[in-house]
């Protein structure tokens, strides 16, 4: 196995070099010269049914591997299910267990770095290179970092070799009395769980719903600042799907003339590859936009949205609703919308950012280009990306200027995973 790993070091290295090409002089970008006319997405295939049992829950992650076939993760699914390019089930990796080659509970992350396959769980990854049902290596590791709350388990391989922290909520308190906005660091660490460097700082949104029942715990997430459905889960920040750099939404300078907010690439090495200052326009936070969000966060504190299946014990409906009460009761939203609500990391190098939530609920994605440039612009007007009604009508899994691969949920809850061939023709 180390002969594998200075493989993958060598390789990390030589990725990470052609990504300092990018240029990185700092700027602002106002208005860019593109076609008006947005990209549009034309559904190639899908993955799923209401009678079929290959896709049965939300997908948690996705991986092509160099055979081309799809790697899927899924909610409550106790192992990776592989696709064929056309959507035809291959094999199944994994079971249900704590041993080696077991899956706890369920797939949270599936990724490829050169010739290995990894795959993690609740607190490991194990790393497979010539048989799927023995891994080669189990990292397996728990970090306390008690002044953010919080502890670090295995989350996502990176270019290099080495694993980036998934965090653990354990100390709401701790979090809060940090202060409105002090950041939460994206920690690169060893197999054996040292920390080794600090990729980013994430500035961490301030206006999170304070937990009414129990002040230990993590502040309810607002629905105008909710993590992203898949990947890295950590707040406006993506890993790149080669595990080479992030890519993060940095400083929010809404009191600027113009607003202004940072667009970063950070290499796994901590040196920034690109920084740009986008222009935009603040939309205000309606009194409508405020009502609505109000009620859904409360609906959802209470299980309105939650499939049949995990339902609590039926309340009567004086209880839940009192509950929803409590919930409004706590529930504030900022004078402005944030100009980013999700950031989603292209495999050409692309940029997808998601702009602000819209009264018509019409998702509008921004594609920027290695160098900061706004190339064009994608609307999706139907779907639902999740059980959270809020959420983007798509939750994007891979993309770039060609394709896009997506969730969404229909009725019934039944789960599908798209594959969009993006259209950029430019309309006269």
């Amino acid at each position: 196995m180390n002969g594998g790993l200075h493989s993958l070091r060598v390789i990390a290295r030589q990725l990470i070099s052609l990504s300092a090409l990018v240029l990185c002089t700092p700027g602002v970008m106002g208005a860019q010269a593109m076609c008006s006319t947005p990209w549009r997405l034309d559904e190639v295939l899908r993955i799923g049914s209401l009678e079929g049992t290959d896709l049965v829950t939300s997908v948690m992650d996705l991986a092509i591997g160099p055979d081309s076939a799809l790697y899927v993760a899924q909610a409550m699914v106790p192992e990776i299910t592989v696709f064929s390019p056309d959507g035809r089930v291959l094999r199944r990796i994994g079971r249900a267990g704590q041993g080696p080659g077991d899956i706890q509970f369920a797939g949270l992350g599936v990724g490829w770095i050169a010739d290995t396959l990894w795959i993690s769980d609740l607190n490991r990854i194990q790393l497979f290179t010539t048989d799927e049902r023995v891994p080669e290596e189990v990292i397996q590791f728990s970090v306390s970092v008690p002044e953010e709350g919080s502890r670090l388990t295995p989350g996502r391989m990176l270019a290099d070799g080495t694993p980036i922290g998934r965090r653990v909520i354990t100390d709401g308190r701790a979090r809060l009395s940090r202060g409105a906005s002090p950041g939460l660091a994206l920690r690169r660490l060893s197999r054996s769980g040292e920390v080794l460097d600090t990729i980013a700082i994430m500035h961490w949104p301030d206006n999170a719903v304070q937990n009414e029942r129990d002040a230990r715990l993590f502040p309810g997430i607002h629905p105008l600042r909710d993590l992203p459905l898949i990947g890295l889960k950590e707040y406006l920040t993506a890993l790149r799907p080669d595990g080479t750099a992030v890519v993060q939404i940095g400083k929010v300078h809404e009191d600027a003339t113009p607003p202004t907010f940072e667009l970063l690439v950070i290499s796994i090495g901590g040196d920034t590859l690109l920084h740009r200052t986008v222009e935009y326009a603040r939309r205000e936070v309606n009194s409508a936009m405020e009502r609505r969000l109000a009620d859904e966060y409360a609906g959802w504190r209470v299980g309105d949205y939650a499939p049949s299946s995990l339902s609590a014990p039926q309340l009567t409906e004086a209880t839940l609703e009192r509950r929803r009460r409590a919930a409004r009761d706590v529930f504030r939203v900022p004078e402005h919308h944030p100009p980013v609500r999700q950031v989603v990391a292209g495999t050409d190098r692309t940029i997808w950012l998601l702009r602000e939530m819209r009264e018509d609920r019409v998702d509008v994605w921004e594609i920027y280009g290695s160098d900061g440039t706004l190339e064009g612009t994608v609307e999706i007007e139907q779907g639902r990306g999740s059980l959270k009604p809020w959420h983007p009508r798509l939750a994007i899994v891979l993309a770039s200027r060609d394709e896009v691969w997506g969730t969404t949920f229909a009725e019934y809850d039944v789960s599908y995973l798209h594959r969009y061939r993006v259209d950029r023709t430019c309309a006269p």
